[in-house]
């Protein structure tokens, strides 16, 4: 079992066991100013993952001899490995009776704060930062799917700012397999049921009626505000991706229709999000992005400009938001996690944008930004 050794800005002074996500597994202990951050692995509702998961976690557990007294988790109550930290809390609070010194409490740790404290812990940033957290799912601390998130604050306190718009998600985890699905929802919202059909020519009329009872139904439609499901939802609606055979599909076959030799001022080109402001927060508003993507379409526009200005939009808006927020907050550091950023393009061009306007940028250097990551900052967040 191999696994990376950090050196963490702060120092705990209770021993922790963090359990990460569902999906790219990973564990972490932190003992003192140290973290020890597993190898990722696979998904842990395969039962011989979860196994193999469970030895490792005893076997490092043994060889570091420590005994974590608090148990950090996912807040998502169907992940194993959130399941597994109230079952392993829950048999020592019954032994505690007997020996008090057993006793261990369980933690819960938003997804993407997570991911934000990771890329902070890799770059050992003791301080407040701008935290952007963009990915494709993380269960929220309102009920809703994250994934597409600002924060500002420190490991001891991250505050969510600013995010997505919210959009259902028909068929809820179906969507992720089926980008489709999510074309068909931000098309919904925007034009109703009798214009899909003109947009979306290849969906039949039975396609339709489903989707749009389930979303006027809430039936097994949950809100996302996933940056992620956005970039599976113009892949499909551009028709490059409507199904994907492996995690993560369309947004990759999205991003490799960006034309590598690219005429002069092309890169210049966007569209163009909206902002508007709800009980204190900035919501983000897709809407007319997806307007101007049809308007594209209509006009023969091909996929692979369409493709690069959308590309260009997302570091648009990135750009405009740390702005907003740093006039508010007086932060001039950023961290960029979670798994769109491994978007090779976006990471690369988001970087010298920020810098350019006189941020100082993070991204991870040793730990994955994707989930195989959050391990860390879970651990991270629960010591402090």
């Amino acid at each position: 079992m191999n696994y990376t050794r950090i050196r963490l800005p702060l120092s705990t002074k209770t021993a922790v066991l963090a359990l990460g996500g569902q999906s790219k597994s990973a564990f972490c202990f932190i003992k003192g100013n140290t973290a020890y951050l597993s190898d990722f692995r696979g998904d842990l509702s395969d039962l011989n993952n979860f196994k193999k998961f469970e030895r490792d976690i005893k076997r490092l557990q043994k060889k570091l001899k420590i005994s974590p007294r608090i148990i950090a988790c996912d807040l998502h109550p169907e992940y194993v490995s959130t399941k597994y930290a109230l079952r392993t809390t829950n048999y020592c609070q019954k032994k505690s009776r007997a020996k008090p010194r057993d006793e261990r409490r369980t933690t819960k740790i938003q997804h993407h704060e997570a991911h934000i404290a990771s890329c902070m812990t890799d770059n050992n940033i003791n301080g407040k930062v701008i935290g952007i957290a963009f990915d494709g799912t993380g269960f929220g601390s309102d009920g809703n799917i994250w994934g597409g998130e600002f924060f500002v604050g420190g490991i001891k306190r991250l505050k969510r700012i600013a995010h997505l718009k919210y959009i259902p998600m028909p068929g809820g985890e179906a969507s992720i397999k089926e980008p489709w699905r999510m074309a068909f929802s931000y098309l919904y919202d925007i034009y109703g049921k009798s214009s899909i059909s003109e947009i979306l020519t290849r969906l039949d009329k039975k396609k339709i009626d489903m989707l749009s009872q389930m979303i006027d139904k809430n039936i097994n439609s949950p809100l996302t505000s996933s940056m992620g499901r956005l970039f599976d939802a113009v892949s499909s609606l551009i028709g490059i991706c409507d199904s994907a055979g492996y995690e993560g599909e369309a947004a990759i076959e999205l991003e490799k229709a960006i034309p590598e030799h690219r005429a002069w001022g092309i890169e210049r080109k966007k569209y163009k999000f909206g902002y508007f402001n709800e009980a204190g927060v900035v919501i983000i508003d897709w809407e007319p992005v997806i307007r101007s993507v049809v308007k594209d379409l209509k006009s023969g526009v091909k996929k692979p400009e369409i493709s690069l200005k959308f590309h260009n939009s997302a570091c648009d808006m990135i750009k405009e938001i740390c702005n907003l927020l740093r006039r508010k907050y007086k932060i001039k550091k950023v961290c960029i996690s979670g798994g769109v950023f491994q978007n090779k393009y976006l990471s690369e061009r988001i970087k010298p944008i920020l810098e350019k306007e006189g941020f100082n940028v993070y991204a991870h250097k040793s730990i994955p930004a994707h989930d195989g990551g959050i391990a860390l900052g879970q651990a991270v967040l629960a010591g402090a």
